[in-house]
């Protein structure tokens, strides 16, 4: 007696292949919405945020909820402990500096340029991580080196969003030497200069600490809305000149996902829907 295997038809097998990744997708957006929702929400309003059949859904949530890795009360679903636990074990063995690494690797090969991460020491920045451009001609800057706050890309981010007054002690107190004579010493200037960076996301310097070099910085905050830091690209001028739109986008790109890393939130993240 002989015995037939049975197997799938192209169909069926197109449609579990397909399945699998659909299913892995929609867990995702899950943990994804209701870690930034601040406030539990029913199948239905999951349904329509994620974009899968309500069937469907309870199917994903069920062991979810058995697990807890998700918590349910009076049909409404947040997250549970389990979820929070996998987390921390994630945070623990992938310190922000592994992370921050890998981002900055990824702006220097979109942008062939040097990546620069600076935080803020008192009236000045440091450079606590950088990854040089592997072009020949290119702006270099040391691991650990610091420069003064008014004229550096990540320095102006860093007053760009102290408070006023803050802002205000920081004028009385500083002398505004220039490093370069392109640097800007007056102060009416620089509090334009750091109004509009409150506006567009960015600082953009050129020459101001480095005669043949621009810098754009781009803000990183931490989980309760302060400054982790700055993301700087650094470039000679005039690579600078022709790729600024790129380049901006690239930082502010790499500076959410770094953001995001360090629990942090956007107005928008929180309130909008998917």
């Amino acid at each position: 007696m002989t015995m037939k295997t049975a197997q799938s038809g192209p169909a069926e097998a197109a449609g579990r292949t397909s399945e699998g990744p659909r299913s892995l997708t929609r867990i995702l957006a899950l943990f994804d919405l209701l870690a930034r929702c601040k406030r539990h929400m029913s199948l239905s309003e999951l349904s329509i945020a994620i974009d899968c059949p309500k069937s469907s859904l309870l199917v994903l949530l069920r062991p979810l909820t058995e697990k807890g890795y998700l918590m349910r009360e009076e049909d409404n679903y947040f997250l549970g402990p389990r979820i929070f636990q996998f987390a921390q074990s994630i945070l623990t063995n992938h310190p922000f500096e592994s992370v921050l690494r890998g981002v900055m690797n990824d702006v220097v090969n979109q942008t062939g340029e040097t990546i620069l991460f600076a935080v803020r020491d008192g009236e000045k920045v440091i450079y606590s991580s950088v990854i040089e451009s592997p072009q020949p001609v290119r702006y270099v800057a040391q691991q650990g080196i610091n420069r003064p706050l008014f004229c550096s890309a990540s320095g102006l981010v860093m007053l760009a969003f102290d408070t006023q007054q803050e802002l205000d002690d920081y004028f009385r107190r500083t002398e505004l030497k220039p490093l370069t004579p392109n640097s800007i010493t007056d102060e009416n200037e620089l509090r334009g200069l750091i109004s509009e960076i409150r506006k567009t996301g960015y600082s953009s310097t050129a020459g101001t600490a480095h005669v043949d070099a621009a810098g754009f910085g781009v803000p990183v905050f931490r989980a309760d809305g302060h400054l982790a830091g700055a993301l700087v690209i650094g470039a000679p001028l005039e690579r600078a000149k022709r790729n600024k739109k790129r380049y901006v986008a690239a930082a502010k790109t790499a500076a959410e996902q770094l953001s995001r890393a360090l629990g942090y939130r956007s107005e928008f993240e929180e309130t909008g829907r998917h």
